[in-house]
This record gives structure tokens, C-alpha cells and sequence, in this order.
């Protein structure tokens, strides 16, 4: 057994633990015995020439320190290398873990054992084995489910190596849901590619000091990993203030509808007992569509629903549409009401936020695919849900480049009430009535597939 290896919890090889004891081996037959001699010597022959388990790389440092993104807390883990290397990132729970993988590694990290206690929260704990003969894992225990927002490589230089460098924020539990989903598919790959001139600044955390890989945990305790009692809802009402929306034939206007529909929605997702909800205004004001997606990702929302009451040329446009995110418009009436709302925001100045500056990061692109994988199943729940209502599902599912969708880590749908252009639609959504009757389809919509496909505690 190579003395170097460390069999922890959760990154053991299979079969740890059923070793061959003298005495067992003493029972099993001559030639078998004999053939099991010949072939530890053989082994041991080509362990001894470096041709089995040889490192190809080693590890020579371990980071972990605090780092700040967009006025975060975050956490920084930096993997020194002898060399550029490949890595695999894994995210686990139950604890949570940040795992990185790196082919043939070995831990030559100077006078810091292959585990220890850390006080870099939420990093609790490290560890270093290997995950099979050809690979060198390092575990990172946390006591919250921060995930990966940023990732970069630097180059050697200044008496360190070549560094992998991880930033990691607690997001919420969609956050780290997304983003472990999207990371398992993903295989082994390089990182100088995703340095960008920014982030060549980062070498060491901005703010406090890099706890070493051996530091033991601070005195205070980290709190242990937070369980979800209610699923977290952002409702967004379309438009507000200075930006009225659409008008409808006898002058409704867009702004007025959205409140009054988020505000019941609001109030019957509160009454399942296990939803919060939170609005993205309760009053008639403006805010940008980037300051809607910072707001619902400050509260760890688990989705993401605004609420829209929009105008066509033809007046005899009408119905419910759900939108997701797409680069391409499923049609030309969607091409056109994403352009008409991304508008919105040259009201308020020049910054038109077409998309959410984080998700600019090829790492965070990812987490979007598959944020919008998992939009496309809350739409089609909520087009289910919606089948009893005028005009029913028959608009269907639809895709357009709506910039308050492009949240990069959690589920979102805008959801078209119907056209304040058309008088049917108008009448409908002015009346108490009807906006409780369609909130309480949206709100069974969203029960049901937080319940299938929510984080689950």
C-alpha cells in the first residue's frame, strides 16, 4: 500500500477497507498464493522504475483566503502547480465540498500535511489523496453551498508557480444546484484560456489575508450549513415609475397591472406556507433590469418570474405567453417584445443592460445553459397550469433575448398576461377577479415545480 495516498471520506478508491490479512492470505490456495507473489514483485519492480503512479505534476501550494466580488464576500482557493495542469471541479453535498481534480498529481506541498482545518469561511476543512491511481484530488469542506463564480489561471512567476485560481460565493441552494449540474458534465480542461486582464490582478485575495493551507479553524465557529425551510421566489413587476410600459386602448397602463398582479402573487405564494416571496418593487418605481437580476440573486432566489402586460401592432394579438432566454426569437413578435422591454432600460440613461455583466464569464455561460434548461421545465409547468384561462396555453412556449432572463445561476420565465392592446385582454387584466384567478394558476405552477425540481432540504 503506497504510504502516500490518503483515504479520507468521500475520496477513498473503491474496495478500501477489504485488504488481504496474513491470516486470510494463509488460506488461499498455493498457486494462487504464488501467482498474487509474482505479481507484487512485478509491481514493485515497476514502481521502482517510475513507470506506475509516477506524478506527472505536483501540487506545491494550497491558498485559501477572502476575496471581495461586487460588494461579496467570497472565498478564494488557490492550487499551485510545477507546472500548467489540467483539473476537473466537482461540487458535492452533504457536507458541502469543492473538489478539484488534477491528473497525476502529487501533494509536495513543504511542511503542510495532506489535511487540516481551515478558517477561511465558509472553508471549514482540506484534504489531499487520490481519487484513483492517476489522479490527485484536493477537497475543500465548507459550511455553505458557495460555488464557483469566477475561475483563471497565472502563469509562474515571482517565486510561485502556475496557479489555478477558484472564487466561490454562496449564491443560494438553485445557485450551487446549477452550478454542480453544469460542472459534472464537464470534463478535464485547461484554464489559461479564462484569464482575462482583470483577473491577472487577483494573484492573492483583495481583501484579508490568504489563510495557509494548514491554518487551524478561528475561533469562532462556522455555522453550520443553513436548511431550507421555504423556497425563495422573485417577482418581478414589469416596468414602474418614469416607464409606464404599455398603454392600452383606453389608456391602461402596463406598470399598474404588473404590481397589482406581482402583489397578489405574492400573497398566495405566501399562503402555501412554503414560499417566501419577494418583490422586485412594491411601489411605483424604476429600476434597471440589471439592478431586477442583482436584487434576486442578493436574495438567493430560487427562481425568477417577471411579469409583463404587453402591446402588438395588431390589436387582435392576445392571450399568455411564457417566455425563456434565447439568443434566437422563436418568431418575429417575440424578436419585437424583447426589443420593446430591453428598451426600458434607455429611460433611466445609456447602460442598457442587455445582459447581467457577471454572466459575461465563460464560466458563468455555462451556468446560464443550464439555468435555461431548467426555465424551459418552469414554463412548461406553468403552461399546464394555465390551459382554464382565456386564450389557455395556445400561445405556448416562447423564446426571445429578454435581458431581465439572463440571471447566469437561477431558473426565470417572464410571463406575458396577455396584450393591453387587445380590449378582451385589457378588460381581463383590470379586474381583481381575473388577475386572482390567473395568480392562483401561476402559483400552483410554481409550487409544483419547485416540489420536482426545487433544491430540496
Amino acid at each position: 500500500m503506497c504510504r502516500h495516498r490518503v483515504f479520507c471520506p468521500g475520496i477513498a478508491p473503491p474496495g478500501v477497507g477489504n485488504r488481504v490479512t496474513p491470516k486470510r492470505f494463509c488460506r488461499l490456495t498455493r498457486p494462487l498464493a504464488a501467482s498474487l507473489l509474482t505479481m507484487m514483485i512485478l509491481a514493485a519492480s515497476v514502481l521502482a522504475s517510475g513507470h506506475v503512479l509516477a506524478a506527472d505534476s505536483a501540487i506545491t501550494g494550497l491558498r485559501i483566503g477572502g476575496v471581495e466580488i461586487d460588494g461579496q464576500r467570497a472565498l478564494r482557493v488557490v492550487v499551485e502547480t510545477d507546472r500548467p495542469v489540467p483539473a476537473k471541479l466537482t461540487l458535492l453535498a452533504d457536507p458541502y465540498r469543492f473538489v478539484v481534480d488534477i491528473p497525476n498529481a502529487d501533494w509536495r506541498v513543504a511542511d503542510v500535511p495532506k489535511s487540516g482545518n481551515l478558517g477561511a469561511a465558509p472553508a471549514t476543512a482540506y484534504r489531499y489523496g487520490r481519487l484513483d491511481a492517476q489522479t490527485g484530488r484536493v477537497v475543500i469542506e465548507m459550511a455553505a453551498p458557495a460555488a464557483p463564480v469566477r475561475r483563471f489561471a497565472l502563469p509562474a512567476g515571482d517565486g510561485r508557480g502556475h496557479r489555478l485560481v477558484f472564487d466561490l460565493a454562496d449564491k443560494g441552494q438553485t445557485a450551487f444546484q446549477v452550478a454542480a449540474k453544469t460542472l459534472a458534465r464537464e470534463g478535464l480542461r485547461g484554464y489559461g484560456d479564462t484569464a482575462s486582464p482583470a483577473s491577472q490582478q487577483a494573484g492573492t485575495p483583495q481583501t484579508g489575508q490568504p489563510a495557509t493551507a494548514d491554518s487551524k479553524v478561528s475561533s469562532a465557529s462556522p455555522a453550520p450549513p443553513p436548511s431550507r425551510k421555504k423556497w425563495t421566489v422573485f417577482i418581478d413587476a414589469g416596468h414602474g415609475g418614469k416607464d409606464p410600459g404599455a398603454i392600452g386602448k383606453s389608456k391602461t397602463q402596463e406598470k399598474h397591472i404588473t404590481l397589482a398582479a406581482a402583489t397578489e402573487l405574492a400573497r398566495q405564494l405566501k399562503a402555501t406556507g412554503v414560499i417566501n416571496p419577494v418583490l422586485s418593487r412594491s411601489d411605483d418605481r424604476y429600476l434597471k433590469l440589471r439592478q431586477r437580476i442583482n436584487l434576486a440573486r442578493r436574495q438567493q432566489a430560487d427562481i425568477f418570474i417577471s411579469l409583463h402586460a404587453d402591446a402588438a401592432p395588431s390589436s387582435k394579438a392576445r392571450g399568455i405567453s411564457v417566455f425563456t432566454l434565447s439568443d434566437t426569437a422563436s418568431d418575429k413578435e417575440a424578436e419585437m417584445l424583447a426589443r420593446n422591454e430591453n428598451r426600458a432600460d434607455l429611460i433611466g440613461g445609456p447602460d442598457l443592460a442587455v445582459e447581467d455583466p457577471e454572466a459575461a464569464d465563460e464560466l458563468l455561460r455555462m451556468f446560464q445553459r443550464e439555468s435555461m434548461n431548467q426555465s424551459t421545465y418552469l414554463a412548461s409547468t406553468i403552461l399546464r397550469h394555465i390551459r382554464d384561462m382565456p386564450g389557455g396555453d395556445k400561445r405556448g412556449h416562447r423564446f426571445a433575448g429578454f435581458a431581465v432572463l439572463k440571471a447566469p445561476d437561477m431558473p426565470s420565465v417572464l410571463v406575458e398576461m396577455g396584450f393591453i392592446t387587445n380590449r378582451q385582454d385589457e378588460a381581463n387584466l383590470k379586474t381583481a377577479e381575473y388577475r386572482t384567478k390567473l395568480t392562483e394558476r401561476l402559483s400552483r405552477a410554481i409550487v409544483a415545480y419547485l416540489v420536482e425540481y426545487g433544491p430540496q432540504e
